[in-house]
């Protein structure tokens, strides 16, 4: 048997599509159906509210308020930027086109320098993998004694 109904089997009561062991329950249990009257109330409520607010806008309608509304439903238009932050824009935009093209001449790359630390770098790690033992086992390499 079911302890108490979900909301799910509720709304399925309210609209007429519950199961049968779900109506029988209601039919029996009083706590689920005090549930079920409540959620049926609280959505008579809301339905007479809608309506209530619809007959309100269908008589301002009648009466040529409507343009009222329609102003308040229709969306702002954006401001239009004026002349004054359109040319701080661009001058911070030079600014900025100033500033880098300095920097490319203060601070120039030296492709040459590059190729000669990536050789370097290379070589080190070619003499760290060519190497048969790791240099964390080297102290212990010494410690063994080699025959001939």
């Amino acid at each position: 048997m079911i302890e108490h109904l979900s909301s799910d089997q509720l709304s399925d009561c309210v609209l007429g599509q519950a199961s049968r062991t779900v109506a029988q329950h209601v039919q029996h249990c009083p706590a689920c159906s005090a549930a079920l009257m409540e959620f049926r109330e609280s959505l008579g409520e809301f339905q007479s509210a809608v309506r209530r607010w619809s007959d309100v806008q269908a008589r301002q309608y009648q009466a040529g308020n409507y343009r009222a509304d329609a102003s308040r439903a229709t969306p702002r238009r954006a401001p239009e930027l004026s002349i004054r932050s359109s040319s701080h824009q661009l001058a911070w935009a030079l600014l900025i086109a100033v500033v880098c093209v300095i920097a490319s001449f203060v601070f120039p790359r030296h492709g040459s320098d590059l190729i000669g630390s990536d050789a370097a770098l290379l070589n080190q790690v070619d003499a760290q993998v060519s190497r048969t033992t790791p240099s964390s086992m080297e102290p212990l390499m010494k410690l063994v004694v080699e025959e001939p």
